[in-house]
Order: structure tokens, then sequence, then C-alpha cells
């Protein structure tokens, strides 16, 4: 059985859960790529030659290159579990194995797989708490109130006792009253947008178009909001390194600001990122800041030149760089995190060579692992960049 910490998803994956402008569809959707899984199917056979498992599917219940499955219900050892899908085909895939060769014995299942790790503690019709389980984390509560069609409602908590009653709320009601904002869709109704999710026990991240289908077109951005721990620079440790990323408004004119994909800087009322506590550990919520270990800010990833264009002209490399996070408004604050999971791209033109859910090979400190192109922007303009997800990790050493 293989533990594989990074799981991912997209919209377009078989039985993939919808996103639209319909109260609930959010949670529904974080339910099945978090706690449960999605697109279960019976495998027809399964046979094991040489550390690799063929699994024959029904027709056209495949499963996507590069995602994590979970295999269940073999009788033989060493095939249960959770494995990435190395190839595959409309009535099959093949993973890894430790079973020995031959035919797999029982009635083999498979769906993606969930996160893994995190708990629904609380709900109520349309309003979830969603929570770390992983005991090494610092375990902050996310609150979604998804009542509306177009837009959740997202509250980060220290406690909470019920699903309504929660302490250290972050951003505070001072900072965003109500909450910050995650944008479904801009049209009510049952259209599905597209999306992208990719998490451990310990953070999640997703980018949703919204604007994906609606009457104002096929704009594709999607900056990367999100809720969780980040890796943490302290030596000592950080009890409040808790982070949250929303927009700041239902409008959603500026699209991009706040997100962990670096596009812009936190401002309260447009978008912020938002963590409990100062590292000090007093006071009440802090906005936080992201950039790019290059240097750069309140630039769009794919569409900042400080490395020039990409592919770059000397070695043909599309060049990269971690994000970390800081407490925003100081100007001599210094990094207090890292963001997980995700690279900026500090050089132009990448959206002239990189097409929105595009898979590369990493080279160099990212050998190794697959990389998937999100586009960012505003989204009610045009895509100016793309950020690129690892969804190979592990994201934490």
């Amino acid at each position: 059985m293989a533990n594989i910490p990074v799981k991912w998803a997209h919209s377009g994956m078989r039985g993939a859960p919808v996103i639209n402008g319909v109260a609930g569809s959010l949670i529904g959707a974080l339910r099945a790529f978090l706690l449960n899984g999605f697109a279960p199917t019976s495998a027809v056979s399964a046979t094991a030659l040489n550390g690799i498992a063929t699994i024959i599917l029904p027709s056209d219940q495949s499963f996507e290159e590069h995602s994590v499955v979970l295999l269940a219900g073999a009788s033989t050892p060493g095939f249960n579990g959770e494995e990435r899908v190395l190839t595959t085909a409309s009535d099959r895939i093949t993973v890894a194995t430790t079973a020995a060769n031959g035919p797999i014995a029982g009635s083999i299942t498979v769906r993606y797989a969930p996160v893994g790790g995190w708990e629904e503690v609380f709900s109520k019709t349309n309003v979830s708490v969603f929570r770390s389980s992983d005991l090494t984390g610092n375990r902050m509560f996310l609150r979604i109130d998804d009542t509306a069609a177009l837009v959740a409602r997202v509250v980060g908590y220290e406690s909470m006792t019920d699903v309504d009653t929660g302490t250290g709320a972050f951003p505070t009601a001072g900072q965003v009253s109500g909450g910050g904002y995650w944008h479904k869709s801009m049209t009510a109704g049952s259209t599905a947008v597209r999306w992208k999710m990719a998490g451990d026990s310990k953070f999640f991240m997703h980018g949703i178009a919204p604007y994906v289908g609606a009457s104002t077109g096929d704009v594709m951005a999607a900056p990367a909001r999100g809720f969780g721990d980040p890796i943490s620079l302290s030596t000592s440790g950080d009890a409040w390194g808790a982070v949250l990323s929303s927009a700041g408004s239902a409008t959603n004119t500026s699209f991009a600001v706040g997100a962990f994909d670096a596009s812009a800087l936190s401002t309260l009322g447009t978008g912020a990122i938002f963590s409990p506590r100062s590292i000090t550990g007093l006071g009440s919520s802090v906005m936080i800041d992201v950039r790019p270990f290059t240097g750069t800010r309140a630039t769009y990833s794919g569409g900042d030149s400080f490395m020039g264009a990409a592919p770059s002209r000397v070695d043909g490399q599309i060049k990269t760089s971690g994000i970390f996070a800081l407490e925003s408004g100081d100007a001599t604050a210094p990094p207090r995190m890292v963001i997980p999971g995700i690279q900026f791209i500090p050089q132009s033109g990448v959206t002239s060579i990189l097409t929105d859910g595009d898979i590369l090979s990493g080279s160099g400190s990212m050998a190794g692992r697959r990389l998937l192109a999100v586009s960012t922007g505003n989204a009610n303009s045009t895509v100016n960049g793309r950020y690129l997800i690892d969804i190979t990790g592990p994201w934490r050493s």
C-alpha cells in the first residue's frame, strides 16, 4: 500500500464533482476531494507482472495519468491502497504494485483517492466546518457558508464548538464582515465552471474559474485560494501559522489580489490572505502577503520579466520559484512561511507557450515532479499568466 501525501483533481476528470452557481456545490466538491474521493468503478480484472499491475476497467471508466487512485476489495496481498496512475487507456490503467506476479483476486474497486487527513467536524444545510486531522499540524477550523448561489463565505477559526460558534476568527468581522469570498460562478444555475484542486493533510488550494461558460466569455483565470498550514520557517515552529486566502467582495473586480500565486498583495475589501495571529502569538488576525523568492512582487506568475522571456534563450527552461509569506504592512518583515505546492514563474510570455491544464516535467530542484499549469489574472478581462502546482509531492520534507 502506497502512502501518497499529495492529491490533485480537476473538473475535467471523469465523474468529477460539479461546482456551479448553486448553493452547496462548493462544499460538495470539497467533500469529494478532501474526504471521500469520487468516480468509483469496479474493475473487470487485474494482473500483476514485475511490479506493475494492469487493471482492466469497463469501457470509458478510466482514470487520468498522474492521478492518485484508491484500490480496494482485493484479497491478494500488496494490492489495496493508494497508487499513482502510470499509464491510461479508455478501458485500463497501470499502477505500481508489490503484489506477486499473476491475477489479482477479489472484487476490486477503483476511485480517485481523497486527500485524506481532513475531517468535517460540524455541518448544517450548505454550511460546513472542515479541519485537518493531522496531529502534527496547527489544526485550525475553516467554516464555509455555501448558502448563496454565486459565492461562498469563508472564515478561519482557532477553535469552534459548533457550526456557528468559534473564537479567534481570521479574518475578523472588522477586517471582512461575514468572512472572505470564494467565487463559484458569475452566473446562477447549473452550468459547471472549471476548477482545479491540490492538497495534502495540512493544506489545500483551489483554482476556480467562475467566468467559464458565463455570458462574459470563456475566461479561465483561476488564482490560487485555499486554507491550511504553510511550511513554517521558524526553527521553533509557528503555532499560529495557518492561512486563508479569499477575495474581499462579491463583485470580484480584482480577482487575483491576495491569492497564493503572488499575483497581487493583500488588500482589505479587494482580496487578502489572513493568519490567525502574528508570529509573536499576540493579538488577532493579521494580513499576510506572498512573494516569490526571486524578490518581485505585485505581478503575475508567467507575466513577470525578472528572468526574461520563457523559455530562456540560454538553456531553454521555464524558470520557477517558490513563494514565501510575510506579515503585511511591515517593510522589514522577514519571510515567515513557505506556501506549499505552488511555483511562481518569473518570466514573461508564458501564456503563449503553456496552456491551462498542461502538465510539465520538473527539472533541477523540481526534478521528478509533475507541475500543473493554471491560469491567473483578472477574471473580468484576460488571462495574464500561469502558475504551477506540484501535483507529485511531497510538499514537506
